[in-house]
């Protein structure tokens, strides 16, 4: 950044310098100039020199703007007076520019080097403090290509003067390679070359994402679909499980109940035998009044049964008219309570789902013992049944 600050202002002196001579004084430049202006068609080209012009003005206000800003803040009194003088002056001569630029001023050749002049000072200034550098170093470069060619043909001269000339001529040389490299100076930052590259870059690389995006896409939706066919298979699975788990529950519910109706049989043995010998005498004659009393009721039902089958007859349509007038409250009842029977079953859901699967670990844990021990009580069960049906009387 130092090296920048010290090497613009010291190019752009001698293109400043040169400038101004050329604005006050152009006589002496427009006759060195006069066979490059002679080879130009000055009716096709003052359109385009009175643009420049108009450029060349605005460079040069914009310059004098900046060198009065410098003036301003300069350190004492006498830079601050010098700086706004220089920038009085070149305002000053930049005058038959603008006449030019708006069209009032015929293009003799004076003219082209005024505006020639005024580009050098106004790019030559605008390098000098930084302001747009790479485009007032691109000026200066299209300033200095006619000024060479005009100003030191070394080719038409002899001897010494030659000489001199075509030192001019390769000074000049190595100033526009030095205006070249200050033009493509990005002071650390990328070109234009390098943007356009990584711009292309950067669009294959959205275009890349874009197309793994729609991959990445078209994939979960596969997994999506994979995934619900296989929720709903592990569904199928888990509700037959669930009836697994019931029919095991039904099952060990069954072994445990015989499991306790035996021990309950050996507790209530000896009563029975007891019970057995102490009501013999009593069973004998409830028997027989069982018998009495089967009969009676035998003969009360075949007396009742027409008049109850008239009775039927008779309350059937009230009957089918009371149901007919109800179904349509019980169904507007069962649709009301249909969405509370739904919530209250998902509610109880997982409940039952852990009941099931302790059902089961109990079952699995208990099942062992309940083999071993219907095992070990079957035959005394057997025996059992064999002696209750020998000592319970026989009814004919």
């Amino acid at each position: 950044m130092l090296v920048r600050r010290i090497a613009r202002p010291l190019l752009s002196t001698v293109f400043i310098s040169s400038g101004i001579d050329a604005l006050r004084d152009p006589s002496g430049r427009a006759k060195m100039a006069e066979p490059v202006i002679d080879l130009i068609d000055r009716e096709a080209v003052q359109p385009v020199a009175q643009k420049v012009a108009a450029g060349a003005a605005g460079v040069v206000d914009e310059a004098t703007s900046a060198t009065a800003d410098i003036a301003e803040a300069a350190p004492d009194e006498r830079t601050e007076h010098a700086a706004a003088s220089a920038a009085s002056a070149v305002h000053d001569a930049a005058a038959p520019v603008r006449r030019v630029a708006i069209g009032g001023l015929d293009l003799e050749d004076e003219t082209y080097v005024r505006i020639n002049g005024a580009v050098q000072v106004g790019a030559g200034l605008l390098l000098a403090v930084g302001k747009a550098p790479r485009l007032a170093s691109t000026a200066l470069a299209a300033s200095l290509v006619p000024t060479t060619i005009a100003g030191h043909r070394f080719w038409e001269y002899e001897g010494e003067e030659r000489t001199a000339q075509q030192i001019h001529f390769m000074k000049n040389v190595g100033l526009l390679g030095g205006l070249l490299l200050a033009a493509v100076d990005t002071e650390g930052r990328p070109g234009l070359a390098w943007r356009a590259k990584h711009l292309r870059d950067d669009s294959g690389v959205i275009a890349t994402a874009a197309a793994a995006s729609a991959s990445v896409a078209k994939r979960a939706a596969k997994a999506d679909a994979k995934a619900a066919k296989r929720l709903a298979a592990a569904n199928a699975k888990l509700a037959k499980a669930n009836a697994k788990v019931a029919g095991t529950g039904g099952k060990l519910g069954a072994e445990v109940a015989a499991d306790r109706a035996a021990k309950g049989w050996r507790a209530a043995r000896k009563q029975a035998r007891q019970t057995l010998e102490d009501t013999a005498p009593a069973r004998h004659e409830a028997a027989e009044r069982a018998v009495a009393l089967g009969h009676q009721a035998q003969d009360k039902a075949a007396e009742l049964a027409p008049v109850v089958r008239d009775k039927a007859a008779e309350l059937a349509p009230v009957v089918r008219d009371k149901v007919a007038e109800l179904s349509p409250v019980v169904r507007d009842k069962a649709d009301e309570l249909a969405p509370v029977i739904r919530e209250k079953a998902a509610d109880l859901g997982p409940q039952l789902t852990s009941l099931a699967h302790q059902a089961q670990d109990k079952a699995a844990e208990l099942a062992p013992v309940i083999r071993e021990k219907a095992a070990e009580l079957a035959p005394q069960v057997r025996d059992l049944r064999d002696r209750a049906a020998d000592a319970l009387p026989r009814t004919a």
